[in-house]
């Protein structure tokens, strides 16, 4: 067995399709066409329990057997490729065999240099010598190395050769499969193009076909908030790589978004999904619906057709690790201040930015919301009070997309900022939280009030949050 060092530096090609794109795209295009894993098929023959995924040219080569029995009318063009593919999985157990060599010698190459430099000849005496010494030894290994890089390099140009009629009977199967396929769309396009025209497959989007590619999702078509991720995504214009990497990055399943099961949803006047916590929620709990909230609208909405202070961040997962870090930094308004507010009457509700909104509460909880309300790390107040249903009144802050507020009488109203900006500059008001830490955030902004700087609320964007 080689060292985990040999294997890093001479991978085998159809297992790094960074590689060998080529050859990995044509080993599994026709498995793509045939089988949606627990996919509800047309066809008999094709069985929940079959999978055209893998990591081998085998199971690409089974799925394509079975495809050419299968497919309605298409047969013929399948069973064209059956032999070239055949014969490509020769070629890369060859491949692989060259490289297991490749790496015994790379090994071999090692364990020569060490015992050479621990065992130096009787003519390296003095430091001169035993220098050169060292150095020859050192040039003997790199031109080892070096000449193992090459064969390497020769075995992939092999394998790339040895794709070829592959790669041209499973176009030519393509071409029967998909005639009006655009010039331009890629093997991949085409490929789900066709298995979702010829297999009738259910949940067939390109993000739920490119999830399932990768491995990222598996299981019968999902439903619920995981389904609705996709769609927001799709709506607003979310590359699929985008949520590629965010379900790869963050380990994102449709069980994480179980959190919001039960919850109250509210959507506002631009199709942000909010969730109303139910009473007792835990601060744990609060934080993942938030996160989860986040993540399911595939955006904010910030900017839309707004005036704004700022550039709208992207939604991506640079950006999603920034809301997981934010929450951790301000973890205690989910410690304590979720409890808080919730046991001084107040109600709270996920928001599509990232943190919690709410209003409500007992005298107590409505000295820590002022003016048009009060963020405290990841928690935003409105300054609304002493209602008879605070679920009711938050649920309608939400529905209206606006700015809430309540006038000395009482009276709750909704004012003409939209709700989107008021909710961006509260959320840079939780990042100037975070960065700051309690008391640092604290001091700053007691300084800025007591000498009529109000460098805080600039940061925050003054225009989006009312001044």
């Amino acid at each position: 067995m080689s060292s985990a060092a040999a294997q890093a530096k001479f991978e085998y090609p159809i297992e790094t399709p960074e590689t060998v794109e080529t050859q990995k795209k044509a080993l599994h295009n026709i498995g793509r066409l045939l089988l949606d894993s627990h996919a509800d098929v047309n066809d008999s023959v094709l069985t929940a329990s079959d999978s055209w995924r893998s990591d081998t040219a085998y199971t690409a080569l089974g799925d394509t057997q079975k495809l050419s029995t299968a497919m309605k009318g298409d047969s013929d063009a399948v069973e064209a490729a059956i032999g070239p593919m055949t014969t490509y999985v020769g070629r890369i157990e060859h491949a692989r065999d060259r490289i297991d060599v490749l790496r015994d010698r790379y090994d071999q190459a090692g364990e020569d240099r060490t015992t050479e430099l621990q065992h130096p000849p009787d003519w390296a005496d003095n430091t001169y010598l035993r220098g050169e010494f060292r150095d020859g030894v050192q040039a003997a290994y790199q031109a080892t190395i070096d000449q193992l890089e090459a064969e390497y390099e020769d075995v992939k140009a092999d394998l790339r050769s040895d794709a070829a009629p592959a790669v041209t009977a499973l176009r030519e199967a393509i071409e029967v499969l998909a005639p009006d396929a655009p010039t331009s769309m890629s093997l991949d396009q085409v490929a789900y193009q066709a298995a979702a025209a010829n297999l009738s497959l259910t949940g067939d989007t390109p993000y739920e076909y490119a999830l399932r590619e990768a491995g990222l999702l598996t299981g019968p078509t999902p439903t619920g908030y995981y389904a609705d991720w996709l769609e927001n995504a799709e709506a607003n214009g979310v590359s699929v790589q985008t949520i590629l990497e965010i379900a790869q990055t963050h380990g994102i399943t449709p069980e994480d978004f179980s959190i919001l099961d039960g919850m109250e949803e509210v959507t506002d006047a631009d199709g942000k999904t909010f969730f109303i916590l139910p009473d007792g929620t835990s601060g744990d709990d609060a934080e993942l619906a938030v996160l989860m909230t986040y993540i399911l609208n595939a955006g904010t909405g910030y900017g839309d057709g707004t005036e704004h202070d700022f550039d709208p961040e992207p939604y991506d997962s640079y950006e999603v690790q920034r809301i997981i870090d934010r929450q951790h930094a301000n973890d205690w308004s989910y410690d304590d201040d979720v409890a808080f507010v919730q046991d001084n009457g107040g109600r709270l509700a996920t928001t599509p930015n990232g943190m919690l909104m709410g209003l409500g509460g007992n005298w107590l909880q409505d000295l820590y919301s002022q003016n048009g309300g009060t963020t405290y790390g990841d928690i935003f107040m409105l300054n609304v009070d002493d209602v008879d249903d605070e679920g009711a009144v938050l649920a309608d802050a939400i529905r209206s997309g606006q700015a809430t507020y309540q006038d000395d009488d009482g009276n709750v109203y909704q004012g003409n900022l939209d709700l989107d900006r008021l909710l961006h500059h509260e959320e840079r008001h939780s990042q100037q939280w975070a960065r700051e830490g309690y008391v640092g955030f604290l001091s700053s902004y007691v300084w800025e009030q007591v000498f009529g700087d109000d460098e805080t609320e600039k940061d925050a964007g003054l225009s989006d949050g009312g001044y």
